[in-house]
Formats: C-alpha cells, structure tokens, sequence
C-alpha cells in the first residue's frame, strides 16, 4: 500500500494529530520529526502534554531488523519506542515477537485502509542515559516553548 517510508510516515502522524491512534502511552503530545542531533535520526518524537514521557516511532516499510536496532538506540533518550510497519510486509516481524518483548520495543502497523493494530505495546520506562533524555526534551523546548512540562519523570 505505501510506496515510500515517507507516504508511511505521513500517514501516521495524520492519525496522531487526528487522536485516531489509540496507544496507552500516545494521548495528548507535541510532536517533532526527523530530529537531527541526536544519537540516529527518529522519524517521530512525541513528548506528552500531561507528564514528561517521550516517545520514539521509528518507520520503516519492510526492515522490521533495522528498525528494531534502530528502535533500541532510541531508547537512550526516550522512555518508550515503537516501531510502525506497513501491515503487509509485517509477517516476519510477527515471527520474531519475542525479540520486541525482550527488548521492550513495541510493534504496530498500518493498513491500507489507514488502520492501526498494535502487535506489542512496551511498557513505560525511564531513558537509558539521562542527558541524551535532556537534549530530546530540549529540542521540544525550542519548538514549543513554554508549552512544555519540564519536570523529570519521577
């Protein structure tokens, strides 16, 4: 269905902005794309309106491998990650689901029908490194502002 992990991407932040997405942990967010400077480049950074988790999605159309190291990495400044697949190329991701459990990553898809079904839903967690955590929470600091919560998960 999806042509390019952009067309995949573009989807799902419409049904983010949209509250079409219903993720335990993905309520009421800001949202940034592609940040640069941080360790690798996540396609979706979401910090919450109501507490201070941040959130990474990374996108990928079929390499549910790469995703995942990717995914993993991002855990170091971020409390919970995702990785989202077009639904049809999801099998063999599916056939190794331990490794997402293992390693805390969740796993959902999107269909052609702009549906999404959630496969893992990890569970919330404190970032791997403190100050990468702070350099993610400043980059929501420099595009909204006052808008953000700056208090630490407790």
């Amino acid at each position: 269905m999806f042509q390019t992990e952009r067309d995949l991407v573009i989807s799902l932040i419409d049904m983010l902005e949209n509250s079409k997405v219903k993720i335990k942990n993905i309520k009421d967010f800001f949202i940034l794309q592609e940040v640069d400077g941080m360790i690798g480049r996540p396609d979706i950074l979401l910090k919450s309106k109501t507490n201070t988790k941040i959130i990474t999605i990374e996108v990928k159309l079929k390499n549910w491998k790469r995703a995942l190291q990717q995914a993993y990495k991002y855990r170091s400044f971020s409390d919970i990650a995702y990785i989202c697949m077009d639904e049809k190329n999801v099998k063999p991701a599916l056939e190794n689901l331990d490794l997402f459990k293992k390693c805390n990553i969740g796993l959902l898809t999107i269909n052609s029908k702009n549906k999404i079904k959630i496969y893992y839903e990890p569970t919330m967690d404190h970032a791997f490194v403190e100050n990468l955590r702070d350099v993610a929470e400043s980059k929501f600091n420099t595009k909204y502002g006052n808008d953000i919560m700056t208090e630490k998960i407790a």
